[in-house]
């Protein structure tokens, strides 16, 4: 049995007020070869992931980043300057950078490929924030705060153990 983090269970420590309710929702233990990939995704919860074995990249996407307000529908009319007449629309009316949802993805699963993205069919992947990158070796850990798009790839054998909690 993997033991909650302090923090995901002291909610009334003033040092972790903004980290939730401390009520554990969920864990997971991930175990794969390497380059096993995670879908550039979010989950609706905070998550703590933990590395055990191998080595793991996660792509961190902020939210709120300036460049979400834009939607695929305007892309053509962002790209030149706000023009009306310029307007362009796209076959992913309304999605995000992330263009979650579409392809048959789920609502929180991006279509993009964002290590080969394409962007004649994807062209506001280009307005995403800078991720932030993080490797995880044997015994790192990552918070990734709920609704942060992240994608994640394994470089060898992994084991990893995630809890999610509200």
């Amino acid at each position: 049995d993997i033991p909650l983090p302090y923090f995901c269970h002291h909610a009334n420590d003033p040092r972790f007020k903004d980290v939730g309710e401390g009520k554990l929702y969920h864990t997971m233990f991930w175990m794969g070869p390497g380059n096993t990939i995670s879908p550039l995704h979010y989950d609706p919860l905070d998550n703590l992931l933990v590395q055990v074995v191998g080595w793991k990249r996660v792509l961190l996407f902020p939210p709120n980043g300036h460049d979400n307000r834009f939607h695929g529908g305007d892309v053509k009319r962002h790209r030149n300057g706000g023009n009306e007449g310029d307007s362009e629309k796209s076959p992913f009316e309304g999605a995000l950078w992330q263009y979650a949802g579409v392809d048959g993805n789920q609502y929180n699963t991006s279509a993009v490929d964002i290590e080969q993205p394409d962007y004649e069919k994807y062209p506001d992947f280009a307005l995403a924030p800078t991720p932030y990158e993080c490797l995880l070796g044997p015994g790192d850990a990552v918070f990734i705060p709920k609704k942060w798009w992240h994608h994640v790839r394994s470089f060898e054998f992994s084991v990893s153990v995630n809890a999610w909690w509200r």
